[in-house]
């Protein structure tokens, strides 16, 4: 699928304001009503728009661990993806084609739960499991996707934070499984599927992003439909300092190929997301970061991302 000048800004505004009115983002991006609406429908006809995510907070759902596994197998790779898959604190899954062979995104309660849930899973599987890399995030960020023209407004969601949880009703919680399941759905369908007025539904909207329960949004794409890719830069750092940390933030928000950057506890510290189109693109990122902190990499490796596969963003 090719894309032109108006997908691009459409695009990169629909990424993180998906759910605003067709009008309002027909105005935003300076086109038509019917232009936006046709366009919507066509990126989902072909299957460039895989879902509409929305962005929980996790620590406010109880959720204070935030972990990534990538998993090299010896056999089984689509049966034991599937099994993952299907597990309730597996948020995403996805292929990798180098050093390993899937990567792994758990939420959990705490180290604790994480700890009995994954390493059960690895006993269950070690005759299919050769080897594993575990990630502990202790910050991430996402940034908009700026290789589609930046938006207006930039909005990047931090997904790590120190808050104590919240108790969520019965009734609040089939709304934030609904907005899960489909981030775009119409407030009618969710009143239909909850049972709660149109009305109650938009107050408890309001109440979700002022209380950040919802932190946003964004739209998972399949990226090689139109030729993109993604890649994650693992980086170990010399010292983590806050000073070394606040310039890498500075420069990931502002680098056009960057859409996410995480700290963690791990052999490497560091994740930077790189988003692509040309391998040339893809390699001059990796110059840059190397470039603008010399001195600070003690080692890094590259991990190249094939597909990103079933995303849910709540365990539930």
């Amino acid at each position: 699928m090719k894309i032109d000048k108006i997908d691009r800004k459409l695009l990169s505004y629909l990424y993180h304001n998906y759910r605003e009115p067709l009008t309002k983002i027909a105005k935003a991006c300076k086109l038509s009503k019917d232009q936006v609406g046709y366009r919507v429908r066509k990126y989902e006809k072909e299957g460039f728009i895989k879902k509409y995510i929305t962005i929980f907070n996790y620590n406010l759902l109880g959720y204070n661990e935030f972990i990534v596994v990538w998993l090299k197998l010896k056999k089984n790779k689509e049966s034991i993806k599937k099994k993952l898959e299907g597990m309730k604190n597996v948020v995403s899954v996805g292929d990798i084609i180098t050093n390993y062979n899937l990567f792994i995104d758990f939420v959990s309660k705490d180290k604790q739960e994480f700890e009995r849930v994954f390493y059960s899973f690895l006993k269950k599987h070690e005759r299919e499991i050769q080897d594993y890399s575990i990630f502990i995030i202790t910050y991430a960020e996402f940034f908009p996707l700026k290789g589609f023209g930046i938006s207006d407004v930039e909005k990047t969601y931090t997904i790590v934070s120190s808050v104590k949880p919240i108790k969520i009703d019965k009734k609040s919680l089939e709304v934030l499984k609904t907005l899960e399941n489909n981030g775009r759905v119409r407030i009618i369908d969710i009143a239909e599927k909850t049972g709660l007025s149109s009305e109650l539904i938009l107050y408890k909207l309001k109440q979700f992003y002022k209380k950040k329960i919802i932190l946003g949004m964004r739209i998972q794409f399949d990226m090689e439909k139109l030729g993109f890719y993604f890649g994650v830069l693992r980086i170990k750092l010399k010292n983590q300092t806050e000073e070394i940390k606040s310039k890498i933030k500075k420069f990931c928000k502002n680098y056009k190929n960057i859409n996410a950057l995480s700290f963690g506890i791990s052999e490497y510290n560091c994740l930077i997301q790189i988003f692509y189109q040309q391998e040339e693109e893809f390699r001059q990122t990796i110059r840059d970061i190397n470039k603008e902190f010399k001195g600070e990499i003690e080692k890094s490796e590259i991990v190249l991302i094939e597909n990103e596969g079933r995303v849910k963003t709540l365990p539930y």
